[in-house]
């Protein structure tokens, strides 16, 4: 086989024509095509560093805010507790002081139920004693028990107090003196009456003598507004008293 030159170089002249034809038509704008896919690629490659660099600020920028709140909820949480604990603490003390107070006005009923009761047991007790006291000693007054009492009143005569004289004597200069007895007095009684009450005025009396039925027994001396009661009358109106009240 003979070596033909001149169809080697139209070979290689068109091998060169085909490479410039190649570099003119195909491969730049190929390149052109993949530089600018580069470049699409590099702005999103750009876009997702900027967006991912976004997100993490927009995550840590959550993740404060979650701290924060966080933070902020504990703060909360720990001052409701303390309000509800100052709530708590002053509840309970009103239910204490309520309690206390319930517990003083119970207490202070109880005391005047008490007091109530006590009073109208003594009461009770004291109007069965003078009603007992009154029908005894009724049944009870004679002549002989006056003549006691009048003993009786003839002895306490020098130990009344001055005070008692000086009230007699001022009234005597206008009021006429007067004895009342339950039972008639004899005439040795009388004088021993006007000698005592003579040496208590200091001065010579004349008694009016009288008889009061009511007195029951014993003795009531007076002078205008002076009183001397030595009688069973006088000592049962306590009692009387008691009895015409009755228990209220």
């Amino acid at each position: 086989m003979n070596f033909d030159w001149n169809t080697f170089f139209l070979e290689l002249l068109n091998f060169f024509i085909l490479l410039w034809i190649l570099r003119r038509f195909l491969y730049r704008p190929v390149l052109e095509v993949i530089e600018a896919r580069r470049k699409k690629i590099d702005d999103q490659l750009r876009g997702a560093e900027a967006a991912r660099r976004e997100a993490q600020a927009a995550k840590e920028r959550y993740e404060r805010q979650l701290k924060e709140w966080e933070m902020e909820k504990a703060g909360a949480r720990a001052v409701l507790e303390k309000e509800i604990a100052a709530e708590r603490e002053r509840l309970l003390a009103d239910v204490t002081q309520e309690v206390a107070e319930e517990r003083a006005k119970r207490r202070a009923r109880d005391e005047r139920e008490r007091q109530e009761w006590a009073r109208m047991t003594e009461q009770r007790a004291l109007e069965l004693g003078g009603r007992f006291v009154a029908r005894l000693l009724e049944r009870l007054a004679s002549p002989e028990l006056e003549r006691r009492l009048v003993s009786v009143a003839l002895a306490d005569f020098p130990n009344l107090p001055e005070s008692e004289a000086d009230k007699l004597r001022a009234v005597l200069a206008d009021d006429p003196l007067e004895v009342s007895s339950a039972f008639a007095l004899d005439e040795e009684q009388r004088a021993a009456l006007a000698e005592a009450m003579a040496k208590l005025a200091r001065q010579s009396v004349s008694p009016i003598f009288k008889e009061d039925s009511a007195l029951l027994a014993g003795l009531r001396i007076h002078a205008g507004p002076w009183v001397l009661g030595a009688n069973l009358f006088d000592e049962l109106k306590f009692f009387r008293d008691i009895d015409a009240q009755g228990i209220s």
